[in-house]
């Protein structure tokens, strides 16, 4: 079963109607603001994993 994130109301889930039915909440964009800055997070790290490694190979570079 799925929990609303706002009141707690246990849901179905079968429920697929995007606003909670005890508090009307919008249980898809609800802490949206806090998701997205996470998920900017993790990539920004990831980013940073790539480029090391990307540091770390030997590339040839053509001279002309």
């Amino acid at each position: 079963m799925r929990k609303c994130p706002k009141c707690g109301e246990r849901l179905s889930p079968l429920y697929f109607k995007t606003a909670c039915k005890a508090c009307s909440a919008d249980i898809l964009y609800y802490h949206f603001d806090e998701r997205l800055e996470q998920d900017a997070q993790k990539a920004a790290a990831q980013e940073e994993k790539v480029q090391r490694l990307l540091n770390r190979l030997p590339l040839r570079r053509n001279k002309r």
